[in-house]
């Protein structure tokens, strides 16, 4: 117990309660206790960020390697995408962008990292329902976790939420996690919650405002139809979309990447896991 708590309990057993609270809540009090904490020096051995730095994290924290690395975008997809948005975003004020499923944030915290790069006051909106995801619970701690390790958290903002409407964790798929502990998405489902319309939230207060897109989240792919309407209303003009999973194995993602050039979009490319589009907004 620290000093702040033992004079509390001392003073519980003298004082009156309405006068030890006046006691600890004085203003002299907090700004000593707050000045104590601001004379610490927090981040002065942060660890600077980079991609294996950020698995090597994660995996000490508890989650197992196979997962944190095969449930990643790896590290040159992400080198694709950058490079991408070297050429096509705009210079001299900071960038915005949108990232839809994080899991453990290896991504997401590519993502912050590249963008404050850029410029220190750009921000990267995410959204993610917080479900279990290959057995692990509560992979938003992990999220929280890395950016603040790295110094990210200040250039992000974290939506607990599905992009459209409740869906089914996991694409369907019950896993075994450590220890043989079984998740079933479905039968998970109904006790699961968090906030819905998530996107459609964002076009009603930040509509034509983000830079870019990162899809990375719900492998439905008429869910995955329903967002990415929804993010060209997000998008700035020429803004760009970066889809995960654009490869033989999952079939249905990469079909609806070839069909998105027909809907408003015009194909940049693809390495083999990642697929970028080019928002064609109407003049």
């Amino acid at each position: 117990m620290g000093y702040a708590g033992t004079l509390k309990n001392v003073a519980k057993s003298v004082l009156p309660h309405g006068l030890v609270m006046t006691v600890l809540r004085s203003p002299a009090v907090r700004r000593r206790r707050i000045a104590s904490l601001s004379s610490r020096p927090a981040h002065a051995e942060q660890e600077p960020y980079s991609y294996r730095a950020s698995i090597e994290f994660l995996c000490d924290r508890g989650p197992p390697r196979d997962h944190v690395v095969s449930g990643s975008i790896p590290e040159a997809s992400l080198a694709f995408c950058s490079t991408y948005l070297d050429g096509s975003l705009p210079q001299g004020r900071p960038i915005v962008g949108l990232h839809v499923g994080n899991f453990l944030g290896v991504s997401l915290a590519y993502f912050v990292d590249y963008a404050r790069r850029r410029h220190q006051n750009s921000v990267v909106v995410s959204v993610d329902p917080n479900l279990t995801h290959r057995a692990i619970e509560g992979p938003q701690n992990h999220v929280v976790a890395v950016l603040n390790h790295f110094g990210l958290q200040k250039n992000a903002i974290i939506c607990v939420g599905y992009s459209c409407e409740k869906s089914v964790s996991n694409d369907g798929v019950a896993v075994v996690g450590v220890g043989g502990i079984e998740y079933d998405p479905f039968a998970a489902y109904a006790a699961e919650q968090a906030c819905e319309n998530s996107l459609a939230n964002l076009c009603t207060i930040w509509e034509g405002r983000f830079d870019f897109a990162v899809m990375d989240g719900n492998h439905d792919s008429a869910y995955l139809r329903k967002e990415t309407e929804l993010v060209q209303r997000l998008l700035t003009r020429s803004g760009a979309l970066i889809l995960d999973d654009v490869a033989d194995a999952w079939a249905d993602i990469k079909a609806e990447f070839g069909k998105l050039g027909v809907r408003g979009w015009r194909e940049v490319g693809a390495d083999g896991r990642v697929g970028i589009l080019e928002l064609l907004r109407a003049s």
